[in-house]
């Protein structure tokens, strides 16, 4: 019972032109073997396009190419992630050179195979195999040597800076943003607290203030402080370190702690609503991403199949272009062949036309010579009509005279 593996290495590895014909026959005898999930995997194998078997062929054909793909892709990327000029220049050099003359090997190793691969096919092979050395799952999908349609790296530098890590730079950038911007606010916010708690700390622990300094701040601290009176500021702080100057400043000192925590509680309140809304939005933008990205597979999908519909269209017509180049050389042989009998023709007619006035003439002299001949004929006829009658009388005489005798 044959695997998977060989049939898929027959199948990718063999001409194009009876893929289907191969799979099909493979597919019928794992059905006839029993084994319909075989069956099933090899009916969905799909035929490669020109260009992906032309690849085929070329990977097969030269064991060395996967490593060399593999090694000069991440010396590229090497070179692309360290920003060495010098280095990305030479690569690109061997790179543009090794492309072309593995795509004019493809080029030759299918023609061989009967599959010629038409221009617009050999710039997908060019293609496919330079996006191997930019992706190394790529590589290993040509190394692989069953590819079914060729590929392309669009982007910038290496897959490095492909799709996916734009993304998370995109959503990083909004998180890391979101977390920058939590971060200041919050700095912000503390700091301002803690100037202001520290302000009013200071003014606690320093003591008095002179006049009534003191007492216009604690009435500013907000609910909670303790409202001193000029007078009594007054005298406590001439009372020096009396009962009521101690008194004053502990209810100074509470009031200004007490407004202190009111604006920490604001700033952690305001700073809650901020981060809900940064929140909302982030959760918004990750919805507009999921619905973009799954319009952006759609795309894909739909770009796939006309792709798939051109490549089979390119198929169709390359066929139809064999068979009319084919019906053409025939014509052209044929036309050759009546073109040489019709010289022929022409040369026999004029060598005819040449010899016809001596035919003529010998034809005249003919007619000449058979019209004397006649006419000789004709008087040697009467000469014997003569000679004939005399002859008669001769014997008629005979007879008489024989008949007169005694």
């Amino acid at each position: 019972m044959v695997s998977l593996d060989d049939v898929v290495d027959d199948l990718y590895g063999g001409p194009l032109d009876d893929f289907v014909a191969r799979r099909d026959a493979a597919a019928r005898a794992a059905r006839a073997a029993q084994d319909r999930d075989l069956a099933r995997r090899i009916g969905a194998l799909r035929k490669p396009t020109l260009a992906a078997a032309a690849v085929n062929l070329l990977v097969r054909d030269d064991p060395t190419l996967a490593g060399t793909l593999r090694d000069l892709g991440e010396s590229l990327r090497d070179a692309e992630r360290s920003l060495d000029g010098p280095a990305l220049r030479d690569l690109g050099r061997r790179r543009r050179a090794l492309v072309a003359g593995w795509a004019a090997q493809a080029r030759r190793l299918a023609a061989a195979a009967g599959q010629p691969v038409s221009a617009a096919a050999a710039q997908e092979v060019e293609r496919t195999l330079t996006a191997a050395l930019a992706d190394p799952r790529v590589a290993d999908a040509v190394a692989a040597g069953t590819l079914t349609h060729g590929t392309e790296h669009v982007g910038f530098g290496g897959v490095g800076s492909g799709g996916d890590e734009v993304a998370g730079a995109d959503g990083g950038a909004d998180g890391d943003g979101g977390d920058a911007d939590d971060a200041r606010t919050a700095r912000r916010a503390g700091a301002g607290a803690s100037a202001e708690a520290g302000a009013g700390g200071g003014a606690a622990d320093g003591g008095t203030a002179p006049g009534s300094g003191g007492a216009g701040r604690a009435r500013r601290q907000g609910s909670g402080a303790a409202v001193v009176d000029p007078g009594d500021g007054a005298a406590g702080e001439s009372a020096g370190p009396g009962t009521g100057g101690a008194r004053g400043r502990a209810s100074t000192a509470r009031g200004r702690d007490d407004g202190g925590a009111d604006r920490a509680r604001a700033a952690r309140d305001r700073e809650h609503e901020r981060r809900e809304r940064e929140g909302a939005r982030a959760r918004e933008r990750h919805a507009r991403a999921v619905t973009a990205a799954e319009a952006a597979q759609r795309d894909l999908d739909r770009v796939a199949e006309r792709h798939e519909a051109a490549a089979t269209a390119e198929r169709d017509a390359t066929t139809a272009l064999e068979d009319a180049e084919r019906e053409s050389a025939q014509a052209y042989a044929a036309e050759e062949e009546l073109v040489h009998a019709l010289a022929d023709v022409r040369r026999r007619l004029a060598e005819a036309r040449a010899r016809l006035p001596r035919v003529d003439e010998r034809l005249v002299t003919a007619r000449t010579r058979a019209r004397e001949r006649e006419k000789a004929l004709r008087a040697a006829g009467r000469e014997l009509d003569r000679a004939s009658s005399a002859a008669e009388r001769a014997r008629d005489q005979e007879r008489r005279a024989a008949a007169d005798l005694p």
